[in-house]
């Protein structure tokens, strides 16, 4: 009994390992990008926020101008607050290319359609932190 209980934790570890190993840069790169949106059209700023490489976020909050009555805010609440409003003009997100830049840095290129038909096209920079992966840079593609 004792083998058969080491043997399924050796087979369980295994499986967990691989698994995790099993993600690939791009695949990483773009989930993340993926879940940040869906939570900013979902009007979940807060969780957007979670998925800000913590550098970035805080230089996203510095940039941030809001009305006086926000300014009593946590600037990750303020953050979380911009993120949700902008949502509610996103039409459609189109993933155009995903590529790895290293084993902890990827691009995901996405075209974004507002309800006005103004179409963007962004670059998100991801980065692998401790635990997964975060946005570390949006940018306009030209």
């Amino acid at each position: 009994m004792k083998k058969v209980a080491i043997i399924l934790a050796v087979v369980l570890a295994g499986f967990f390992v691989f698994r995790a190993c099993g993600t690939s840069p791009e695949e990483a790169s773009e989930g993340t990008v993926k879940e940040f949106i869906s939570a900013i059209k979902d009007g979940d700023g807060k969780e957007a926020v979670k998925l800000l490489y913590p550098p970035f976020r805080d230089a996203l909050v510095q940039d941030v101008k809001l009305p006086l009555q926000l300014t009593e805010m946590k600037p990750s609440e303020m953050l979380a607050c911009v993120l949700s409003s902008m949502g509610e003009n996103i039409k459609k997100v189109k993933v155009l290319d995903v590529k790895a830049i290293d084993d902890k840095h990827g691009e995901v290129i996405v075209k974004v359609i507002d309800k006005n038909g103004t179409e963007k096209i962004l670059s998100f920079i991801t980065i692998k932190d401790e635990k997964r992966w975060k946005i570390a840079s949006i940018s306009n593609v030209k």
